[in-house]
């Protein structure tokens, strides 16, 4: 149910109500609820709290080495917690009781999200010749 993320890039990154972010493979990530980023620095791990939500543009410092990096994994546990792991930086974004704390949407409308209340939730993408409410293009 989870895509193999390793070795995407993130091509893009931008704060707009929320982290947006795009893969080299066409993938969103969309993060409403605050992140938790942890980063090596000098033999250390230094964290630091960003809620994007009311961040203003552009990326804060701690975010800029985001851009252009390799997605090394990326985790998301049955209670709707999402976890990034990036060289050298790591972010992590727990579930809400509530709202809706993110939302991965890739090729052809598959989504996954951690929608209020904790858990996970996850659309297939949707069938070729099909719309979003489910009838065939011969239907309409």
């Amino acid at each position: 149910m989870i895509p193999d993320f390793a070795g995407q890039t993130i091509d893009i990154a931008r704060i707009d109500w929320g982290l947006q972010m795009w893969t080299s493979e066409n993938w969103a990530f969309v993060i409403e609820r605050p992140i938790v980023v942890s980063t090596q620095r000098d033999g250390g791990i230094e964290k630091s709290t960003f809620d994007p939500s009311v961040a203003e543009r552009p990326l804060p410092p701690e975010l800029e080495p985001i851009v252009g990096a390799r997605i090394d994994q990326v985790l998301v546990s049955a209670q709707g917690d999402l976890s990034i792991q990036l060289p050298g930086l790591h972010m992590t974004v727990p579930a809400s009781e509530d709202y809706e704390a993110w939302e991965v949407i890739g090729p052809g409308g598959e989504r996954l999200l951690s929608p209020p209340g904790g858990e996970l939730m996850h659309f297939p993408p949707l069938a070729v010749g099909s719309s979003v409410d489910g009838s065939s293009e011969e239907e309409a």
